[in-house]
Protein backbone atom coordinates (compact mmCIF):
# COMPACT_ATOMS: atom_id res chain seq x y z
CA UNK A 1 0.00 0.00 0.00
CA UNK A 2 1.56 3.69 -1.18
CA UNK A 3 1.84 6.33 1.74
CA UNK A 4 -0.64 8.20 0.13
CA UNK A 5 -2.97 5.63 -0.03
CA UNK A 6 -2.59 5.09 3.39
CA UNK A 7 -3.03 8.95 4.18
CA UNK A 8 -6.03 8.96 2.42
CA UNK A 9 -7.68 5.59 4.04
CA UNK A 10 -6.77 7.46 7.42
CA UNK A 11 -8.46 10.57 6.45
CA UNK A 12 -11.55 9.06 5.10
CA UNK A 13 -11.66 7.24 8.39
CA UNK A 14 -11.69 10.37 10.42
CA UNK A 15 -14.16 11.63 8.11
CA UNK A 16 -16.33 9.05 8.91
CA UNK A 17 -15.51 9.40 12.81
CA UNK A 18 -16.13 13.39 13.18
CA UNK A 19 -19.78 12.42 11.23
CA UNK A 20 -20.61 9.80 13.53
CA UNK A 21 -19.79 12.32 16.21
CA UNK A 22 -22.11 14.76 15.09
CA UNK A 23 -24.80 12.81 14.42
CA UNK A 24 -24.15 11.43 18.38
CA UNK A 25 -24.15 14.99 19.62
CA UNK A 26 -26.90 15.86 17.67
CA UNK A 27 -29.18 13.03 19.33
CA UNK A 28 -27.47 13.93 22.38
CA UNK A 29 -28.60 17.48 22.48
CA UNK A 30 -32.11 16.48 21.03
CA UNK A 31 -32.49 14.08 23.93
CA UNK A 32 -31.17 16.89 26.62
CA UNK A 33 -34.18 19.15 25.40
CA UNK A 34 -36.65 16.73 26.29
CA UNK A 35 -36.79 17.64 30.07
CA UNK A 36 -36.40 21.56 29.57
CA UNK A 37 -39.53 21.38 27.13
CA UNK A 38 -41.36 19.45 29.18
CA UNK A 39 -40.64 22.04 32.04
CA UNK A 40 -41.83 24.84 30.34
CA UNK A 41 -44.56 22.99 29.28
CA UNK A 42 -45.81 22.33 32.76
CA UNK A 43 -44.54 25.92 34.24
CA UNK A 44 -46.87 27.55 31.44
CA UNK A 45 -49.98 24.89 32.12
CA UNK A 46 -49.92 25.37 35.43
CA UNK A 47 -49.49 29.04 35.34
CA UNK A 48 -52.34 29.18 32.86
CA UNK A 49 -54.22 27.19 35.88
CA UNK A 50 -53.09 29.50 38.26
CA UNK A 51 -54.48 32.78 36.61
CA UNK A 52 -58.00 30.86 36.24
CA UNK A 53 -58.30 30.18 39.96
CA UNK A 54 -57.04 33.79 40.81
CA UNK A 55 -59.94 35.28 38.11
CA UNK A 56 -57.70 36.67 35.75
CA UNK A 57 -59.73 35.41 32.72
CA UNK A 58 -58.29 36.98 29.88
CA UNK A 59 -54.43 36.77 31.04
CA UNK A 60 -55.63 32.98 31.46
CA UNK A 61 -57.18 32.41 28.08
CA UNK A 62 -54.15 34.32 26.64
CA UNK A 63 -51.69 32.18 28.10
CA UNK A 64 -53.89 29.17 26.83
CA UNK A 65 -53.72 30.04 23.51
CA UNK A 66 -50.02 30.22 23.70
CA UNK A 67 -49.76 26.75 25.35
CA UNK A 68 -52.05 25.78 22.20
CA UNK A 69 -49.61 27.43 20.00
CA UNK A 70 -46.30 26.14 21.61
CA UNK A 71 -47.52 22.82 22.64
CA UNK A 72 -49.82 21.70 20.24
CA UNK A 73 -49.72 17.93 20.45
CA UNK A 74 -50.58 17.79 24.47
CA UNK A 75 -54.23 18.38 25.96
CA UNK A 76 -52.89 21.11 28.21
CA UNK A 77 -53.64 23.92 26.02
CA UNK A 78 -57.16 22.84 25.70
CA UNK A 79 -57.64 21.94 28.93
CA UNK A 80 -56.70 25.83 30.37
CA UNK A 81 -59.08 27.20 27.55
CA UNK A 82 -61.78 25.19 28.79
CA UNK A 83 -61.35 25.87 32.46
CA UNK A 84 -61.58 29.67 31.61
CA UNK A 85 -64.80 29.22 29.97
CA UNK A 86 -65.74 27.25 32.66
CA UNK A 87 -64.95 30.31 34.94
CA UNK A 88 -67.07 32.27 32.62
CA UNK A 89 -69.87 30.35 32.97
CA UNK A 90 -69.83 29.35 29.45
CA UNK A 91 -70.47 25.79 29.34
CA UNK A 92 -70.34 24.78 25.53
CA UNK A 93 -67.09 26.18 24.87
CA UNK A 94 -65.76 24.04 27.94
CA UNK A 95 -67.27 21.59 26.98
CA UNK A 96 -65.57 21.98 23.10
CA UNK A 97 -62.15 22.34 25.03
CA UNK A 98 -61.88 19.44 26.95
CA UNK A 99 -63.57 17.07 23.46
CA UNK A 100 -60.48 18.54 22.43
CA UNK A 101 -58.31 17.95 25.05
CA UNK A 102 -60.05 14.42 24.78
CA UNK A 103 -59.49 13.71 21.46
CA UNK A 104 -55.19 14.44 22.10
CA UNK A 105 -55.04 12.05 24.90
CA UNK A 106 -57.54 9.18 23.09
CA UNK A 107 -55.07 9.80 20.03
CA UNK A 108 -51.42 9.41 22.16
CA UNK A 109 -53.08 6.18 24.57
CA UNK A 110 -49.03 5.65 25.08
CA UNK A 111 -48.67 8.88 26.58
CA UNK A 112 -51.61 8.89 28.85
CA UNK A 113 -52.66 6.95 31.92
CA UNK A 114 -56.48 4.97 30.41
CA UNK A 115 -57.98 6.36 33.17
CA UNK A 116 -56.83 10.00 32.64
CA UNK A 117 -59.39 10.73 30.10
CA UNK A 118 -62.22 9.84 32.08
CA UNK A 119 -62.18 12.97 34.22
CA UNK A 120 -62.30 15.13 30.74
CA UNK A 121 -65.69 12.35 29.55
CA UNK A 122 -67.17 13.39 33.26
CA UNK A 123 -66.53 17.21 32.84
CA UNK A 124 -68.12 17.03 29.62
CA UNK A 125 -71.18 15.12 30.72
CA UNK A 126 -71.42 17.66 33.25
CA UNK A 127 -71.18 20.78 30.89
CA UNK A 128 -73.29 19.77 27.75
CA UNK A 129 -75.53 16.81 29.13
CA UNK A 130 -77.41 16.54 25.69
CA UNK A 131 -74.58 15.30 23.87
CA UNK A 132 -73.13 11.88 23.56
CA UNK A 133 -70.14 10.96 25.44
Amino acid sequence: MTEQKSLHLVHARRSQQRAAKAEFMARFAEAAAVPDELEELTTASNAAADLVRAGKLEEAEAAAHELLKRFPEVHDGWDRLGMVHEARGEKMQAAECYRKALEIIRAQPESYDPAFGDAFVELIAKLDPQAPS
